[in-house]
């Protein structure tokens, strides 16, 4: 049984998901310091981090389905069920695999959102300051609707009374 390689593998997808989290980190900076000239380089790099995780998980994928004929598990097997059918020291050490995969997960996760919602804002008061340099009275919102396609919504200018 290949546990051991199966082990190796865990570890360099591990840390190709680490350096996933690394440029998003990076990215977030950026967008949190205004630097915008490096953002583009940013996610270059961050589409070629996704570009390993891909192929990882692909070589992933094969060679779980080789150790499940082996713990006589169904085709396609989780991490979990691979970590239940093993034996000691496997199980444990695939059980740490898949916490730790659970946690990288959640942190992507949560920092590719914040940095989708400072991107969204930054390209709003972006389009504000063009809107006020062109002289736009009424700018249109570029809004997506329910089906994803994109629509405009006129958006009335409005005269705020600071003395109020």
């Amino acid at each position: 049984m290949d546990l051991s390689g199966l082990s190796s593998l865990l570890w360099r997808e591990r840390d190709i998901l680490d350096n996933l989290l690394f440029k998003l980190d990076v990215q977030q900076l950026l967008l949190m310091s205004g630097r915008s000239g490096w953002l583009v380089r940013a996610s270059r790099e961050i589409e070629s981090a996704l570009e390993q995780v891909r192929i990882i998980e692909l070589e992933r994928a094969v060679r779980f389905n080789e150790v499940s004929g082996e713990l006589n598990l169904d085709a396609s097997p989780s991490l979990s069920a691979i970590a239940g059918a093993a034996e000691e020291p496997w199980k444990s050490l695939l059980t740490e695999h898949y916490e730790a995969f659970l946690e990288l997960a959640t942190r992507i996760q949560a920092i590719t959102s914040l940095n989708r919602e400072m991107a969204f804002s930054a390209q709003i008061a972006t389009e504000a300051i063009l809107t006020s340099i062109r002289g736009d009275s009424d700018p249109t919102l570029n809004l997506y609707a329910q089906t994803g396609a994109t629509e405009k919504l006129d958006r009335k200018s409005v005269f705020v009374d600071e003395g109020l």
